[in-house]
């Protein structure tokens, strides 16, 4: 179900700067995060599935800033689902969204930043963190969204311990992706 609400735009950014789609298949936590969003002067429209999200996208006449996707009761893996269904869709209106991924799984930061997120936010996570994150995803020039997934994937693996071996599977060379 797409529930559109609309805040007063105050800024000085073109409308679609400001346009968002929440995704999540609680409804009460996309509520949550579309509340954020909003106080924030986003507008956001808030979807519950990759069906009605890909319904969604295909329908809109004008382009959305992004997408914030927090699956919390199917988890990190409907989330990449998403972002593969959007990365691989025909139409480069929808292919080159932006997306910003909510998750409680840290260890699958870079796995989904190497699948094309353009953010990962872990949970829990504060209003001011939300904004910011999807503020800089929103903003961050065209030209820089390879290179910040390049820069985001070697800060994970500089911090992560030494001794995982998790993070120590994932090499130069798998950093460099199809999507980096």
């Amino acid at each position: 179900m797409l529930r559109r609400i609309t805040t007063e735009d105050t800024s000085a950014e073109s409308p679609s700067s400001r346009k968002l789609i929440v995704v999540d298949d609680h409804p009460e936590a996309g509520h949550l995060v579309s509340k954020l969003l909003r106080r924030a002067n986003y507008e956001v429209a808030e979807l519950t599935d990759l069906q009605a999200t890909m319904a969604a996208l295909t329908g809109l006449p004008d382009v959305v800033a992004g997408i914030v996707v927090s699956f919390s009761i199917a988890g990190t893996g409907a989330c990449l689902r998403l972002l593969d269904a959007l990365r691989n869709h025909l139409d480069p209106r929808i292919n080159e969204l932006r997306v910003l991924l909510i998750s409680d799984q840290s260890r699958q930061q870079i796995f989904c930043l190497q699948a094309g997120a353009d953010g990962i936010l872990l949970r829990p996570f504060t209003d001011t963190e939300l904004v910011i994150a999807v503020e800089e995803m929103v903003l961050r020039p065209e030209s820089d969204r390879v290179g910040y997934r390049r820069r985001t994937v070697d800060q994970i693996k500089d911090d992560a311990p030494r001794e995982d071996p998790f993070v120590s599977q994932f090499d130069t060379a798998t950093a460099t992706s199809a999507f980096f």
